[in-house]
């Protein structure tokens, strides 16, 4: 018997046999020349792009639009020139289309995969994804994986189009070796509720685990191998007990979340595009604290048009009507870097030019994205959020930003919300130092839990060596979350968190007590935050315990 930690996709249990997939392998072999090599690459290119069209029709049946709209993504970058402009450079050297084809797709996903940010990290997987579709059509090799029974799938990674063919009832399980919990076929596993885990240290996928029993703790973040079978007969009664608990959830579905002594508390989810909102009202999510806004502009070649926006914008903010959708601006900078945008190279790229400091600088890129928010704040319960604030002039340059794009709105005849709430993101000691001033001039407040910390703690969040340090319930991180509150509701404006660590087992009675007025998660952790705060009575929270 074998053990594996992992991180979480989405929660749950598996007990059964593995099924192997794994990715087409290519060697560096010569080719046919740079004319006819690439002629190859433009055809299987074209069968590429007619593939996802079909992927596309056949998750719009299943799933819907919004979830669709992830093979238009991968459309755009099969199409996409700087991918193109890579492949010919690889072709130079004389190999084959598959060779230059997967080289490329290497070399564009490491830039994804050198970020910081978990969800851009994961664009890498999506980049590499589109590489190997196209590969499979050079090498004719393109009727996919197969699983004839109800299986637990091993892989480093999926590609979505794989995990779409696949029937439902036969999937008990997923294991991303290499994958993480932001990739497009992760987002696609939430949506279909799959028990699911990520990223394993210390194995290999290969043939040898085809047809293994395996055990997914997708509660704890385990993975056993050849489990005994008192360990199959525990985990066979804690799926039953899953279950059952999970049913007993519904019954929290419609109803306010109540602390036992009757404190309100809202639960909005988390989302990184568009397609995830209908996710949200599924579990009942009241409302969206973060949509993230970047990955617009990290998905697209060049700026992306106040036009494409909108409809993205428009898109989340219609479903999600009347509950409230806070899209957050630009978050470029640091581990986020963007061709286009042509950012200098940094030592501290954590502390440099990032988020509202390039908005300052650089006022069109702004003003762009805010006359897309006013437009689409027509359709729905529209708020702006902005983040790394740390002075009041960045509050005048946001608002005197929005007047003029709201004036330029109406000169255009454009219908827009006059009343549009703007408030920002309080992640910097700065922020939360300053909140008492920062309360009399935005609308809310959203705490950002990660870099709150960061920066607290001057410690390197994803610094693997300082991992035991980094404590976001440390008494200078509550503290400073206390202060914000206080202020918040002394000017008699709202405060949020938003982060995983809004469901932190012992600091939730912390939130709730202090009165935070929204927790923000991943949408599937709704009605169970619902549910934990409900057996929550303030009276009995002493605050000396946590700050």
């Amino acid at each position: 018997m074998r053990s594996y930690k992992a991180n979480r996709v989405f929660e749950g249990y598996a007990l059964g046999k593995l099924a192997v997939y794994s990715a087409i392998k290519v060697e560096k072999t010569v080719g046919l020349g740079k004319e006819k090599e690439f002629e190859r690459f433009c055809h299987a290119r074209e069968e590429t792009v007619h593939a996802l069209d079909t992927s596309y029709a056949e998750a719009l049946e299943k799933l819907g639009e919004k979830e669709a709209a992830l093979f238009e993504t991968h459309k755009l970058m099969a199409e996409d020139l700087d991918f193109e402009d890579a492949v010919n450079a690889e072709l130079e050297g004389g190999v084959t289309a598959e060779y230059a084809v997967q080289s490329a797709g290497e070399q564009l996903a490491a830039i994804f995969a050198s970020m910081d940010d978990a969800y851009m990290k994961e664009r890498a997987n999506d980049v590499r994804e589109v590489a190997n579709r196209i590969v499979s059509f050079l090498k004719k090799d393109v009727k996919g994986f197969e699983v004839k029974e109800p299986s637990i799938i091993i892989c480093d990674d999926l590609p979505s189009s794989e995990l779409m063919k696949i029937e439902r009832k036969l999937i008990l399980g997923i294991v991303f070796v290499k994958g993480g919990s932001n990739s497009h076929v992760s987002i696609l596993t939430r949506m279909l509720e799959i028990p699911s885990l990520c990223g394993i240290d210390g194995l290999t996928v290969d043939g040898t685990l085809e047809g293994m029993d395996a055990v997914l703790d997708a509660k704890k973040g385990d993975l056993i191998l050849e489990p005994e079978a008192q360990v199959v007969a525990d985990y066979a009664k804690r799926q039953k007990d899953y279950e059952e608990e999970k049913e007993k959830l519904l019954a929290f579905k419609g109803k306010p979340t109540l602390s036992k002594d009757g404190k309100k508390t809202e639960i909005y989810s988390n989302i990184a595009s568009s397609f995830e909102a209908e996710n949200a009202l599924r579990n009942d999510s009241e409302g969206i604290g973060l949509f993230r806004s970047e990955f617009l502009y990290l998905e697209a070649s060049d700026y992306p048009s106040e036009e494409e926006q909108f409809e993205h914008y428009k898109r989340v903010v219609e479903e999600m009507n009347p509950r409230q959708v806070i899209i957050r601006t630009l978050d470029i900078g640091a581990d986020k870097k963007i061709d286009y945008f042509d950012l200098p190279d940094e030592e501290n790229p954590a502390l440099g030019f990032r988020s509202i400091r390039i908005c300052m600088a650089r006022p069109q890129i702004f003003l762009t994205q805010l006359q897309a928010l006013y437009r689409a704040s027509y359709y729905g319960n529209l708020a702006i959020m902005v983040p790394m604030i740390i002075s009041l002039n960045e509050v005048d340059f946001i608002k005197e930003t929005a007047a003029q794009a709201r004036a330029n709105l109406k000169a255009r005849g454009i219908p827009f919300k006059e009343d549009v709430k703007i408030g920002i993101m309080v992640e910097t000691p700065s922020a939360a130092v300053l909140s008492d001033l920062f309360a009399a001039q935005v609308d809310f407040f959203s705490i950002g839990t990660n870099d709150l910390t960061q920066y607290t703690l001057a410690l390197d969040r994803v610094n693997p060596n300082l991992k035991e340090q980094f404590d976001p319930r440390h008494k200078s991180v509550t503290r400073l979350i206390k202060l914000v509150a206080d202020n918040a509701h002394k000017a008699g404006i709202p405060v949020g968190i938003c982060g995983e660590l809004a469901r932190d087992e012992i600091l939730l009675p912390f939130f709730v007590k202090i009165g935070i007025d929204e927790l923000s998660v991943s949408p599937a952790y709704t009605l169970q935050l619902r549910k934990r705060i409900s057996e929550i009575d303030t009276r009995e929270v002493r605050l000396e315990e946590f700050i």
